[in-house]
C-alpha cells in the first residue's frame, strides 16, 4: 500500500473519532441541563400542589364532603 493512502485513512478515522466525542460531549452536556432544569420545574410544581392544597383546605374544597364539614367546624365564627 501506498503511504498516502495509509495517511488519508488514518486522518479520516481520527476525524470521525473526533466528531463522535464532539457529539458525545455536546449531549452529555444537554442532558445535564435538562436534568437540572428538570428538577427546578419539578420543584415549583410541586409547591404549587402544596400551595393549591392548602388553598383548598382553607375552603373546604376539594376534599370529601364529611372532611370539609369537619373543617368548616372547626374554623372561627367570623370566617364561616
Amino acid at each position: 500500500m501506498d503511504i498516502d493512502v495509509i495517511v488519508q485513512t488514518v486522518i479520516l478515522v481520527l476525524a470521525v473519532l473526533a466528531i463522535i466525542w464532539h457529539q458525545t460531549r455536546s449531549i452529555n452536556k444537554l442532558r445535564d441541563d435538562f436534568t437540572t432544569a428538570l428538577g427546578k420545574i419539578t420543584n415549583e410544581v410541586a409547591s404549587n400542589g402544596q400551595r393549591v392544597a392548602r388553598i383548598e383546605g382553607f375552603l373546604g374544597i376539594g376534599m370529601p364532603i364529611k372532611a370539609a364539614e369537619r373543617a368548616a367546624a372547626v374554623l372561627p365564627a367570623d370566617r364561616q
